[in-house]
């Protein structure tokens, strides 16, 4: 008699974590999740990849994973700030991660949160959106254009194409 285990192709199988429908070109990089905080599931986050750490007071969601194309969706029960001395930290409750356990399988892991959700003002852009625009110096004389943006771990870098 056949053994009562789960075929790999059967639905049923676990696959993992339910990954967010959501297309990689809508994602930016708000922070980092560096460790759990506490044994309620809290994270402490870097938020140096966000010109603003309060943004995340506005955002109903955010997405983890280790890169764009592989995250799942979290939406935010709570945000609360610690002073350190590397500078602010935000310390992140999210749905879905509930105990230390939780915290420490995304650990290491790159936040995101959509374009549409940053929600920019109108003299505001992303950095990614500079690729096409013409590079001209202060005097007004054209360089190039940016052909790319790319970002480095020391710093982020523009590609321009003269």
């Amino acid at each position: 008699m056949p053994s009562p285990t789960t075929s790999p192709s059967d639905d049923s199988a676990d696959t993992g974590p339910d990954l967010a429908d959501v297309s990689p070109a809508a994602l930016v990089k708000v922070g980092f999740v560096f460790r759990p905080h506490g044994l309620d599931g809290e994270l402490k986050i870097d938020p140096s990849a966000t010109d603003d750490p309060a943004r995340f007071e506005t955002l109903p969601v955010v997405f983890l994973g280790p890169h764009p194309g592989r995250v799942t969706r979290h939406a935010i029960a709570s945000v609360r700030y610690q002073q350190t001395k590397r500078g602010t930290t935000v310390i992140l409750g999210l749905d879905g991660i509930a105990d230390r356990d939780d915290a420490e399988a995304v650990a290491k892991m790159d936040v995101f949160a959509t374009e549409d959700a940053l929600g920019l003002g109108d003299d505001e852009l992303f950095a990614h959106d500079l690729v096409g625009w013409a590079v001209v110096t202060e005097e007004g004389t054209e360089q190039g254009t940016v052909a790319n943006y790319m970002e480095m771990p020391a710093q982020d870098v523009f590609v321009v194409r003269t």
